[in-house]
């Protein structure tokens, strides 16, 4: 499904930080803080025992032995103080190899001690293994074998030792390298885990909404898996979005019938988290794997197919939001070309219920700010009751008064049934705009339709330009967005009268496609036996842009232009 599809429209609050630097953050490499004061705990216990076996030994040390000894206490503590204190540091990878050369080194420099030094090879193999991967801490592991079996004769130059008494550390250090690549397994996933957990949720900030948490959780998923789409599908049953997002367009909130589709395909899927990649050659079918025990439903294939042919993807990646065994909705990773690791899919499965909880926490808070406006626009319409309408009542029933008493033949009756007309018509107003706040409409009241009728009817009796109107009997949205509709169109009138030497104007107000789109066309063209010159309204393509829709002009008979302003409709209730 391409991101630029007219169903979908921008979401409506940006996350708190642009897409680029949050990638940035969440795909820092390296291991996490609480790994690195483990390993500045442990180069420091290290350190000590090492002093305290080697100074005492039955063979005095040389003084640079001591030296680099005592240096070696001394950078581990500093290490410690830092990390401790939250002070800055070279990279750990760095300090690794500090702490590998440092053992190389009292090797060469000692003649006891040799077993337990070897020993001290494990620290920096195995961690560096965890925590930036297998790569490093087999590049290590052969400098510290190179280390083992190299004799630095300050008389001679350097030479390799092949006897057993070298070879045999050697190979241990060398065996610490699938130690290392299955000891960094679990640790990897409890590293991805702990990643979306506090990476991601660190950025949820629930005060700011449902809508902008999507965002911001759409946004963070793909700096982190790497994926070329992610996508939140939430509940439409609850008014929730379904918010999709990609490289190529951020993200944005998929309209009803995206939405309505996604839901569908989902909900034949299974409860458990799974990886599917379709078909991609003739008779190489794709596979399903389901992390869990879960089996997999008849046509659940089908609709994955289908649904990686929607977003346009191979891979798929789906993790449920669970809640007391029931869904809530689903987080969705689509991938080209890369194909998402196992425990990449279960760290994300572990960490869902976490981001769950924000997302509720968001939808709460929405919920509580509906209310609250629900209070709010009752006791302001208890308070318009009470202080408008009353006056116009009072003002009401005095005319009604004079009215009874100038009799029906007096000219003067035709003005006082007109000023009566009129104040029956505010009253009725006042009561239509107490009402929708007593209501609490969603969807805003109907005064745009109105309104633009009546507009219609002037500009047709002052300027002698035949004007139709077509449109549904009643358009919902907020009392700002008909306002601002409204200029629109008195302003597109006023267009087809200053620029063009049209008779007839024809104008559309409609409802489709999570859209409210107004057309307005006219007949110059016809007027003057030609195409109009061609003519950009800057004011009203600005406005349109204001509530994030789009204007565009046409002439679709070559004739006749016509110019269409799209708003989406989930601005009319927010705008």
């Amino acid at each position: 499904m391409s991101a630029s599809c007219p169903e979908a429209v921008n979401a409506a609050a940006a996350p708190a930080l642009d897409a680029p630097a949050r990638e940035a953050a969440l795909r820092q490499p390296g291991a996490s803080a609480e790994m690195r004061r483990f390993s500045a705990g442990i180069r420091a216990i290290v350190a000590l025992l090492c002093t305290l076996l080697l100074v005492p030994g039955e063979k005095p040390l040389s003084t640079l032995a001591v030296i680099v000894l005592l240096g070696y206490d001394l950078w581990s503590g500093y290490v410690l103080w830092a990390e401790a204190s939250a002070r800055r540091l070279p990279p750990a990878l760095l300090r690794y190899w500090i702490d590998a050369t440092w053992t190389v080194l009292m090797l060469q420099l000692t003649s006891s001690g040799t077993g337990m030094l070897v020993l001290t090879f494990v620290q920096p193999v195995v961690l560096a293994s965890i925590g930036h991967g297998v790569r490093h801490g087999v590049t290590l592991a052969l400098y510290a074998a190179l280390g083992l079996i190299v004799d630095v004769d300050h008389a001679q130059h350097a030479q390799l030792q092949w006897s057993t008494l070298h070879a045999v550390p050697a190979a241990g250090v060398l065996a610490l390298i699938p130690v290392a690549a299955v000891l960094s397994r679990p640790m990897s996933v409890l590293r991805q885990r702990l990643m979306l957990v506090s990476g991601i949720e660190a950025q949820l900030d629930p005060r700011r909404g449902l809508d902008a948490i999507a965002s911001t959780l759409v946004g963070g998923l793909r700096g982190v898996t790497r994926a070329d789409l992610t996508a939140l599908v939430l509940p439409s049953s609850t008014g929730a979005p379904a918010v999709i997002g990609t490289a190529e367009d951020g993200e944005f909130r998929a309209g009803a019938p995206t939405h309505a589709g996604l839901e569908a395909l989902l909900a034949t899927l299974p409860p458990c988290a799974l990886m599917h990649s379709r078909r991609r050659w003739r008779g190489l079918r794709g596979g399903t794997r389901v992390h869990g025990d879960c089996p997999l439903p008849a046509g659940a294939g089908a609709a994955l197919d289908e649904l990686t042919a929607l977003l346009e993807v191979n891979t798929l990646a789906i993790v449920p939001l669970l809640r007391y065994d029931r869904r809530h909705g689903h987080i969705v990773l689509g991938f080209r070309e890369l194909r998402p690791r196992a425990q990449e899919l279960a760290a994300l499965a572990e960490g869902a219920p976490e981001l769950f909880r924000v997302i509720e926490q968001a939808a709460l808070v929405d919920k509580l700010q509906e209310e609250s406006a629900a209070h709010e626009r009752v006791r302001i319409g208890r308070d318009l009751h009470d202080s408008a309408i009353q006056p116009y009542l009072g003002l009401k029933y005095a005319v009604e008064g004079v009215a009874q008493r100038v009799p029906r033949n007096d000219p003067a009756r035709a003005d006082i049934d007109a000023l009566l007309e009129l104040v029956n018509s505010e009253i009725g107003a006042l009561r239509e705009i107490i009402s929708g706040l007593r209501a609490g409409e969603p969807r805003g009241d109907n005064a745009l339709m109105p309104a633009v009728r009546r507009q219609v009817r002037r500009f047709s009796l002052l300027f002698g330009v035949d004007v139709q109107l077509d449109g549904p009997d009643e358009l919902r949205t907020s009392r700002a967005l008909a306002g601002a509709l409204f200029h629109m169109v008195n302003e597109a009138l006023n267009n087809v009268r200053k620029h063009t030497p049209a008779r007839r104007v024809w104008i559309r107000l409609e409802h489709a496609d999570d859209e409210i789109r107004m057309t307005v066309r006219d007949d110059a063209g016809e007027v003057l036996g030609r195409p109009v010159r061609a003519f950009h309204p800057r004011s009203l393509s600005e406005r349109a842009a204001a509530l994030g829709g789009s204007l565009t002009v046409s002439s679709p008979d070559g004739l006749h232009t016509e110019v269409v302003i799209a708003v989406p409709f989930e601005v009319s209730t927010r705008y």
